[in-house]
């Protein structure tokens, strides 16, 4: 009986520290230093121009195929930068619904800059995704493609 409890408690904590399933996300909400905050609808991102990326990364097959989504920086200019200066100084924060959350600087996705593809996934594979997801090419390992995206917040 000792046994059997010890492997028990052993076995507990184990059992509590999984996660789980991170919630879909059919909306993002854009906020932060901007002149309009809003929520888009993946109906409401799959109506604005859209680009496509293709991604393969060797050993993450969930993100490798041709992602089809609105440019991240055709939504922070839909909204506006308040403040005044370059836009260099802006960082943006996305988070998923499991609180995942990244970094993207303004130099990354402005053209005149390092001009990065960033979206707002609504698309993979020309199939619709259960989920909103931020796609970062270029980034090794997709360490900051962003699942189950909820929010984007400009700093």
């Amino acid at each position: 009986m000792r046994i059997l409890l010890a492997l028990l408690l052993w076995l507990t904590p184990a059992v509590a520290q999984e996660k789980a399933p991170a919630a879909a996300s059919t909306a993002v909400r854009l906020q932060g230093a901007i002149n309009m905050p809003a929520t888009f609808s993946m109906a409401q991102l799959a109506g604005l121009p859209s680009t496509s990326v293709t991604l393969s990364i060797e050993g993450h097959g969930d993100a490798s195929g041709v992602w089809k989504g609105v440019p991240l920086l055709a939504l922070i200019q839909k909204a506006g930068l308040s403040g005044q200066g370059s836009g260099l100084e802006h960082v943006i924060i996305a988070r998923g619904t499991d609180n995942y959350s990244v970094a993207i600087a303004m130099g990354e996705i402005d053209p005149r800059f390092e001009g990065k593809s960033v979206i707002v996934a609504y698309q993979k594979d020309g199939q619709p995704v259960s989920s909103l997801r931020l796609i970062v090419p270029g980034d090794s390992h997709a360490g900051r493609d962003v699942r189950d995206l909820v929010e984007l917040t400009v700093h």
